[in-house]
């Protein structure tokens, strides 16, 4: 079964506070940049030039980075599903 991209995530990165939860929950697709700023990068994910990173997903990574975007204290992970950039968190 192919592997296809189904989800967009959307990371706010000038608003992260750098609480790190999303790195307890997803080690994965997070990692702190305490050389950089002390807030979470995105790992795969390509900055905008308004440093919004943005990295597609498939559905077997969903929950994970579902459960990184839920636990975040200020809500800066965006998930949408790519086919419709209909929003789901």
């Amino acid at each position: 079964m192919e592997n296809k991209k189904k989800y967009v995530v959307e990371y706010d990165r000038p608003n992260c506070i750098g609480a790190g939860a999303c790195t307890a929950a997803s080690p994965k697709f997070w990692k702190m940049n305490y050389d950089r700023d002390g807030k979470a990068d995105l790992i795969g994910g390509n900055e905008k030039e308004d440093t919004t990173a943005v990295i597609e997903i498939s559905e077997e990574d969903f929950e994970e980075m579902k459960a990184s975007a839920e636990i975040c204290p200020v809500n800066v992970i965006r998930i949408k599903k790519k086919e419709n950039n209909e929003k789901i968190i």
